[in-house]
């Protein structure tokens, strides 16, 4: 039903013929590179073992996969997807910092364009169609789209708001910002080809069960401020005061640090009807005291101080699969988990002690997994708010089954 390989070596060659002793020539390849490696030579070796298959993917901050014990650097992890019951497009768009709304706009569109058509999983869709009931149809969305923005940007909102213009909002948005191993110097976006600059989709339209998650390892305090003066990422006012003033105050700091920023994420809560807190990591003071964040901070909106402990960081990671797998509809068998982790998180957990890859594994067993850890994180709360997030774990499942069962 759906055939995956997973392969993870400093070798692309290695890592992508071991993936391909589990899948077959694949219907989709996935590549999380290391920046320390040559992307071009990466997708070259690995187009040369996957022929015609779609290609999606980006450099990192770490890659990890179920070949391996933890989160590795210097490595490129690959996973390949074939099933009869999944149909994949792959599209690009290119100059992501200059225009980010119309690169959002134009990635989609060829995505979708270029959607390989499937007989088998078309038929297969219109069975469960006709055989579901009315409410479970209400759950179903006919499209799941894998995002790769460049990290270094800045633009990942304005460029979903771009994906979003095209396509609406009934299809699952999942993904990962391009990261360069915290050099802050250059990223890499895979799309059937070597891009910078660009934000890469793959569209799956697939009869099988997928489902995303979205989850982050801290818990608010009673500490916060209201945000009085923003714009974009940008916050100059709390509480009608210089950002920067009412910030040391609440984190009881003379200096605001990267380290200190990181430690103390602020939360905001999403506008559905869960409520749930998005995380928004500080980036940087400005010299006018305000302080610039790695995502948009709403004016008018409640800054909360986030805490965590490692007991929080396990349960909330557990809670991000589950939710996952809800979400795919709790199908029998687990096909593949893609995991698109902040690389603040990443250094959070490994301070803690806290391993992921081996969560999932009590959790579900040894299924196949890929992930990286990103410069920024995409997708969508339980209350189905879509956005761009920080310090927080997204997550695509596909089950091994199809939505008629």
């Amino acid at each position: 039903m759906l055939k995956v390989g997973v392969g993870q070596s400093t070798d692309p060659t290695e890592a992508i013929e071991t993936a391909l002793e589990g899948s077959g020539q694949p219907d989709l390849t996935i590549i999380f590179a290391s920046s320390d490696l040559d992307p071009n030579e990466v997708y070259t070796q690995i187009k040369e073992k996957v022929g015609n298959s779609n290609i999606i993917g980006g450099t990192t901050a770490g890659e990890f996969s179920s070949m391996v014990k933890k989160s590795e650097n210097s490595t490129v992890a690959v996973m390949t997807l074939k099933s009869p019951y999944l149909k994949v497009g792959v599209g690009v768009g290119e100059g992501i910092s200059k225009d980010p709304f119309e690169c959002g706009k134009k990635a989609v569109h060829n995505a979708y364009v270029s959607l390989k058509d499937n007989p088998t999983a078309s038929a297969i869709i219109s069975v469960a169609f006709m055989n579901k009931s009315s409410s479970d149809l209400l759950k179903m969305k006919p499209f799941v789209n894998i995002i790769i923005p460049d990290g270094l940007a800045g633009t990942e909102e304005e460029f979903m708001r771009g994906i979003l213009s095209a396509i609406g909002y009934n299809n699952y948005i999942v993904g990962g910002s391009s990261g360069d191993d915290l050099k802050f110097k250059k990223t890499h976006q895979f799309g059937n080809g070597v891009y910078n600059d660009a934000g890469v989709v793959a569209t799956l339209s697939s009869a099988l069960k997928i489902g995303t998650g979205y989850g982050h390892p801290y818990y608010p305090s009673d500490t916060g401020a209201v945000i009085t003066k923003s714009k974009g990422r940008v916050v100059y006012e709390l509480n009608n005061r210089p950002a920067l003033e009412v910030m040391k105050e609440l984190l009881g700091v003379d200096e605001l640090t990267p380290e200190v920023f990181s430690q103390y994420p602020i939360g905001v809560k999403s506008s559905d009807v869960y409520g749930e807190y998005i995380i928004k990591s500080a980036a940087n003071v400005n010299s006018d005291g305000s302080i610039t964040f790695y995502s948009e901070v709403p004016k008018r909106s409640y800054l909360t101080i986030m805490h965590t402990d490692k007991k929080y960081i396990i349960e909330s990671f557990k809670k991000t699969i589950l939710n996952a797998i809800h979400s795919a509809g709790d199908p029998k068998e687990i096909g593949a988990i893609i995991i698109f982790n902040c690389i603040l998180r990443h250094l959070l957990t490994e301070r803690e002690g806290v391993n992921d890859l081996k969560i999932i594994r009590e959790l579900v067993g040894d299924v196949p997994v890929i992930g990286f850890n990103t410069y920024g994180e995409q997708g969508s709360t339980l209350g189905g708010s879509i956005g761009h997030y920080n310090q927080t774990s997204t997550v695509l499942l596909l089950g091994n089954e199809v939505i008629s069962k």
